[in-house]
């Protein structure tokens, strides 16, 4: 869009006429996220309390709508990663996130546990390791589901707090370990952030052309500094549970999926803090994926 063009929209943004305003707050929410700057521009040479506080409603929704492409695109990777899944979540309630911090810190615990693994090692010596270094060197914890937080969802300060909800846990666990090229997942029980290691090898891939519960080594749970369990453990958790046992509780969940259980969990928080404002955009990216 021209300036001219753009200029012209914004002169009519705090034009009292309701229809008026509706037709000129679609177009601009149309606007690609680059033309942010500008915007911001028009704001802070603004005097008009209506017109900043129509703009910046504006740029919320321009940058929110740029999240969910991002998320979509990223839905439709073969392989999406669950960190990346995880800061596009983040972002989508704090559009000025600094994703650099994310990424170095996520890099520095990947280098630590692979200066440690090597092919030699056995699924359940890797896990050890991974473990050691994630729960005991740089102290991750679980907070109580009892105290919810606007921010224990949020993969940024959940690294820097080194503290956060059972979901976000898990997916920053499986998300290092999949990078490690150690194939750690979800599973499909319902309520549940246990994860699962899957036997990749050669001969396993040949006899079973999609991942399911009997290539499934050992379980684990995240919440538990990593503990390792068998399908006879899950069958009692699933028991305690006093649900339906089914076939699909025992495989892996997507990558997908677990980043709609954060959207879900989102939602249920900030629905708990009464924070309504953010709810429908968390409804609009678990729609979306």
């Amino acid at each position: 869009m021209n300036k001219n063009k753009l200029e012209a929209l914004l002169s009519l943004l705090d034009d009292p006429d309701k229809e008026i305003h509706k037709r000129i707050k679609k177009e601009l929410i149309e606007l690609p996220v680059s033309t942010i700057p500008q915007l911001e521009d028009s704001w802070l040479e603004s005097k008009s309390p209506l017109f900043q506080e129509r703009l910046e409603m504006v740029i919320n929704k321009i940058q929110f709508n740029n999240v969910k492409s991002e998320l979509i695109n990223w839905s439709s990777d073969e392989k999406p990663n669950l960190i990346e899944g995880a800061i596009l979540i983040n972002k989508s309630c704090n559009p000025n996130l600094l994703t650099d911090p994310i990424r170095k810190t996520i890099l520095k615990i990947k280098h630590d546990v692979e200066l440690e693994i090597s092919d030699n090692l056995t699924p359940l010596e890797k896990i050890k390791i991974l473990n050691h270094f994630f729960y005991n060197i740089y102290n991750y914890q679980a907070l109580s589901p009892n105290q919810p937080t606007n921010w224990d969802g949020d993969i940024g300060t959940v690294l820097s707090q080194k503290h956060g909800n059972y979901i976000i846990l898990a997916i920053i666990y499986a998300g290092i370990a999949q990078e490690l090229d150690i194939p750690v997942y979800g599973i499909n029980l319902p309520g549940s952030v246990l994860l699962c290691y899957i036997d990749e090898s050669p001969a396993k891939s040949k006899k079973k052309k999609k991942k399911n519960s009997d290539s499934i080594l050992f379980y684990i749970n995240p919440i538990d500094k990593g503990a390792v369990f068998g399908m006879k453990d899950l069958q009692h958790i699933i028991s305690a549970k006093k649900i339906e046992n089914k076939d699909q509780f025992y495989k892996l969940a997507s990558n997908t999926s677990m980043i709609k259980r954060l959207v879900q969990h989102e939602i249920n928080v900030y629905k708990k803090l009464n924070l309504t404002s953010y709810i429908p955009n968390f409804k609009d990216l678990f729609r979306s994926l």
